[in-house]
């Protein structure tokens, strides 16, 4: 397999692409804050299972000349754990919902068609680019997975050409675990097989058991240094937080792709056992998590509240910025999806403004030093009991978990230590994304009057 050289005489400050994923339950929130202009991004990601539910907030976005990426959502509706969850919704779900796509649905000349209906959709909406249909390639149940992934590209250009979505562009969707990602056999096989294929942006969704914590962020980033020998600009998808900040900051991945409040971490432990009933006694529905960027950590709202109880901790934790938080914590009480994407925003912004060849220097040295300081501060607050006991909130395990943060934290900076002098070393950058890939407006589509 010939190598491809790292790009290095990229732009001093070359741009990492954010691509905010609207989510299947946080869409119109998401939306109405981009159309307010508190989301500064002009990439968005749509889910095929709301699409249909989406064409004002489509409007919006084309108005605002955003990049608007089609997600067909074929790896859940062909995992036997997510195939009847929200992604069901598709218009190409099966009719029997709970039932997985089977691999011959996805075969050339097969009687459902699905690629024609993911082509229709793209058009009928005048999204920019479409995330190529894949799966799961550690999928127990089919180990063919990544051939037919192959041909769904090529398929897919066929049936986007045929339905009047020759402008519509392809970005190549590859997800399996980390481990994967990491094996040699696994590179030698894929790497090939991904330079013959119609797409702009490889992205990838990289599944792990545990956190990123100092062995999976050196695994993480060593591995993906190696896959930019495609030739390609790279996205990881599913990714949010301090995770992203490293991999945007270490020069390994061009953009990063994440919702707020979903979709932010990719596990796909007992992907292949039958869907879980859900208990009807319980409140349906993910507790809202907040997310503290000086720490690197989330809390869900009562959580938050705990801690901010503590002598200290508002100066400790949040943001010094009144514009931002003119009424303090109440604020992020009363909208806490808009202060993540102020906070998420922040960092991106910081990266973003350092120039590139020292972006993995700045973090490691002065980005992991704040969330060490902050870990430690945060380790010493002392919380209210009162207030955990009236927000049911378990202090002793909050405590404990500040504690463990406080010293993985130092070691994950060492990690990030030793990562920034081997890419120091290595002098290397990444191939940049292109520029915003327009939509086309619906009533331009021929489609909708």
């Amino acid at each position: 397999m010939s190598v491809i050289a790292f790009p290095k005489q990229a732009s001093v400050f070359q741009p990492v692409a954010h691509y905010i994923r609207l989510g299947e339950t946080s869409y119109r929130k998401v939306a109405e804050l981009a159309a307010a202009g508190v989301i500064k991004s002009k990439r968005f990601v749509v889910d095929g299972s709301k699409i249909g539910f989406q064409k004002d907030i489509i409007q919006v976005l084309q108005g605002l000349g955003a990049e608007i990426v089609l997600d067909p959502r074929t790896i859940e509706l062909s995992a036997r754990r997510k195939c009847a969850g929200l992604a069901a919704s598709a218009p190409w779900a099966p009719e029997t919902r709970g039932v997985p796509l089977a691999p011959d649905v996805f075969r050339g000349r097969h009687p459902t068609d699905i690629y024609g209906a993911i082509a229709r959709c793209a058009v009928k909406h005048g999204v920019s680019a479409v995330l190529s249909p894949s799966h799961y390639l550690a999928d127990p149940g089919f180990e063919g997975w990544q051939a037919i992934d192959h041909d769904a590209c090529l398929l897919l250009r066929r049936a986007l050409d045929s339905e009047d979505g020759k402008s519509i562009a392809i970005d190549y969707l590859v997800a399996a675990r980390l481990t994967d990602f990491m094996d040699e056999s696994f590179q030698s096989k894929m790497m090939p097989n991904l330079s013959d294929l119609p797409y702009d942006n490889l992205w990838v969704r990289a599944s792990m058991s545990k956190a990123l914590g100092p062995v999976n962020a050196q695994r993480l980033v060593r591995t993906l240094s190696r896959w930019h020998n495609i030739g390609k600009p790279i996205v990881m998808d599913y990714m949010g937080g301090l995770s992203a900040e490293s991999l945007a900051a270490m020069n390994v991945v061009s953009g990063i792709a994440h919702g707020f409040g979903e979709q932010t971490s990719f596990t796909t432990t007992k992907w292949a056992e039958p869907p879980e009933e859900r208990d009807k006694d319980k409140p349906g529905g993910r507790a809202t998590r907040i997310g503290v960027s000086a720490l690197g950590c989330t809390f869900t709202s009562a959580e938050l509240d705990v801690l901010m109880s503590a002598h200290g901790a508002k100066s400790a934790l949040l943001p010094n910025d009144r514009t931002v938080l003119p009424n303090g914590v109440e604020d992020i009480r009363r909208d806490p999806r808009k202060f993540n994407v102020y906070d998420a925003q922040r960092r991106m912004d910081e990266i973003n403004a350092i120039p590139t060849v020292n972006r993995p220097d700045h973090f490691a040295d002065k980005r992991m030093r704040e969330v060490v300081a902050t870990a430690n501060k945060a380790a010493k607050l002392n919380p209210k009991a009162e207030i955990a006991e009236a927000k049911n909130v378990d202090l002793a395990k909050l405590r404990a978990r500040l504690v463990k943060f406080s010293t993985s934290s130092e070691k994950l900076r060492g990690t990030y230590e030793n990562l920034a002098q081997e890419r120091t070393e290595q002098g290397a950058t990444v191939r940049a994304i292109g520029d915003l890939r327009r939509s086309t407006p619906l009533n331009q589509t021929g489609t909708e009057r």
